[in-house]
């Protein structure tokens, strides 16, 4: 098959699964459940409503989780009602809201349970009773008294003891799977070594394996059957699906690295193609910039879709080009994936702090053989694989948390966005040349460029080689303040744009400056 019919495929594709997101699109389920019981003489009622979930498999999990723990620990109750709604109505909001209640209500960290009885006393006993008998439990229950104004939802932290098993056999994992490739590397040099002269950006001096996203991938799988033994319900199911999309991506981006023969044109649109599949099976599509005229057109669910798929698209491909020293790409997303940890563990989102963990351990893995030594590159399938998976985090936190900005994973990404933008800017307007083709004035070359200067070294001399893994320092430093005022600053739009506008500004004039530094030294 030649390269226009794979492209019309692939374009073929995008625009089938772009549709079927559209159109069978889920909606957002309410697990809710009402519980009858018996205490003493006097009847209790208790009337639980849970956050949205994104698919009907996940509701049902949540209803019948619940339903046999309070059947196991109260011999008297009796299920009323339990189902999962598609929406619910002004006092669904405000029972998940903040408003005063009339009856105790008990905070969990994804949902209330109301407390009902003809006594009111009796109805806060339980309610206390409930708290306590929670205490140390994975969901407790904070009891808030009727008629007073409540505090926002704030749940309790998601870190646990698996999660830290996430990211520690993450690690482990990917660490293996990279010494397995380079003990072997005599077997699969002709398709996965990155040749000295194969490219204006490369500046390594040996041939090397350029498939360090396999062992990225090992680090994935090992999280995901972390989370099955497990027996984490969604948390594993979700996990899983996750993964699943972002086939198209790592494929692209592999058979790249195998064969030096895929375009940029059909990467792109791979990845655009996983970021749709992502919208279809898990409804995973952002609906809101914080921008209110952008807002009102991501309203429309097709617009929203297709906005989405091209920004993970984007994204993904802005990883892939800041990847060209060693351990920059890796260890920026690593920055990036603990800050976004840190947040969804404040608002117990499993799924997104299990998956941000799980990668950063499989790229700490991974920089074993690669920073600052250079044994093995990430190449196009690690860097297709990070970025989109960096994407995603970032739409299902901006979707499943209206508390957070949406300006908060793009201030934390602002760095490879804006390096993406400028660079099209370049070729384009001041160069002439096309957005796709590769050179070597990227911030990251320039940085490099300057330290050659100031060293009196040359671009493939021994000192050059050493400053390789010294480039990645600066743009650490970078991402580790933007990812510390995003952190702190997560709800706040206004600062938070503030601080992008501001680093674009910063970007522009150090960029101009080096490159003037480089012209000079020529």
């Amino acid at each position: 098959m030649n390269l226009p019919s794979i492209r019309l495929c692939v374009a073929a594709l995008l625009v089938s699964t772009l549709g079927l997101a559209v159109v069978q699109r889920s909606h957002l389920w309410y697990p809710s459940i009402a519980i009858r019981a018996q205490k003493a003489t006097v009847p209790i009622g208790l009337d639980f409503l849970f956050d949205a979930r994104p698919t009907l498999s996940d509701c049902e999990t949540i209803t019948g989780r619940i339903a046999r723990l309070v059947l196991a620990q109260c011999k008297s109750c009796e299920i009323v009602r339990a189902e999962c709604a598609p929406s619910i109505d002004e006092v669904g909001r405000q029972v998940l809201g903040t408003v005063p209640l009339p009856l105790p209500a008990g905070r969990m960290a994804n949902g209330v349970v109301r407390f009902q009885a003809d006594d009111p006393d009796t109805a806060m006993a339980v309610c206390r009773q409930t708290e306590q008998a929670t205490q140390g439990a994975p969901n407790p229950v904070t009891c808030q008294p009727p008629n007073k104004l409540r505090p926002p939802l704030d749940p309790h932290p998601a870190w646990s003891g698996l999660h830290a098993l996430v990211l520690l056999l993450a690690c482990a994992a990917a660490a293996l799977v990279g010494w397995l490739i380079l003990r072997y590397e005599h077997l699969h040099a002709h398709l996965s070594h990155d040749g000295v002269a194969s490219g204006p950006q490369k500046v390594h001096t040996h041939p090397t394996p350029r498939v360090g996203g396999l062992a990225v991938l090992a680090g994935l799988l090992v999280a995901v059957g972390v989370t099955l033994v497990a027996g984490e319900g969604p948390l594993d199911r979700e996990f899983g699906l996750l993964l699943v999309t972002a086939v198209p991506a790592f494929l692209g981006g592999l058979v790249e690295d195998l064969t030096k023969r895929v375009g940029v044109l059909e990467r792109l649109m791979l990845t655009m193609l996983a970021g749709a599949l992502a919208s279809l099976v898990m409804g995973a599509a952002l609906g809101r910039l914080d921008m209110p005229w952008v807002d009102q057109a991501l309203a429309w669910l097709p617009a929203s879709v297709v906005f989405t798929a091209f920004a993970v698209g984007g994204i993904t491909n802005a990883i892939n080009i800041i990847d060209g020293y060693n351990g920059l790409a890796s260890g920026f997303s690593i920055i990036v994936l603990m800050a976004i940890a840190v947040v969804a563990n404040q608002f117990g989102d499993s799924l997104i702090l299990c998956t941000a963990l799980a990668l950063a351990g499989a790229l700490a893995g991974f920089m074993i053989w690669n920073w600052p030594h250079g044994r093995m590159f990430l190449g196009d399938g690690g860097a297709y694989l990070t970025g989109f998976l960096l994407a995603e985090l970032a739409v299902l936190l901006v979707q499943r948390h209206e508390e957070v900005s949406a300006w908060f994973p793009l201030l934390l990404m602002v760095y490879p966005v804006f390096e993406t933008l400028y660079s099209v800017y370049r070729r384009r307007a001041q160069n002439g040349s096309s957005p796709g083709e590769p050179d070597n004035q990227h911030l990251h070359q320039m940085i490099h460029a300057w330290m050659l200067a100031r060293a009196g070294a040359t671009r493939r001399s021994t000192d050059a080689i050493a400053m390789n893994s010294a480039v990645a320092k600066y743009c650490w430093a970078q991402a580790l303040v933007l990812a510390v005022m995003g952190v702190l600053f997560h709800q706040s739009t206004g600062v938070l744009v503030s601080m992008a506008l501001a680093y674009c500004l910063c970007y522009v004039l150090v960029y101009r400056h080096l490159a003037r530094l480089r012209k000079n030294a020529a």
